[in-house]
């Protein structure tokens, strides 16, 4: 069964083509075709939100070894002759 969108139901519905009983299932049928795609919307930025979580835990890490490789150079030059 396909959805009506909402502005087709209230033609339909004020020009006495539909009941009042079946305007409520086309409607119960849109608010869960909409939650269906807020749903996977949602599911999707999760996703997307622990992959560039991961991304800079790698960089922090990156970043951190990157200093630790600085300060040691920095030793060693110290004590070159």
């Amino acid at each position: 069964m396909s959805t009506v969108p909402p502005k087709e139901l209230v033609r339909l519905w004020s020009q006495e083509q539909i009941t009042v009983e079946m305007a409520v299932g086309h409607i119960m049928q849109n608010l869960a075709k909409l939650q269906d795609a807020i749903d996977a919307q949602r599911q999707m930025l999760h996703g997307a939100l622990e992959v560039q979580r991961q991304m800079l835990a790698e960089i922090q890490g990156d970043i951190d070894s990157t200093r630790g490789q600085i300060k040691e150079r920095r030793k060693t030059r110290m004590h070159i002759p």
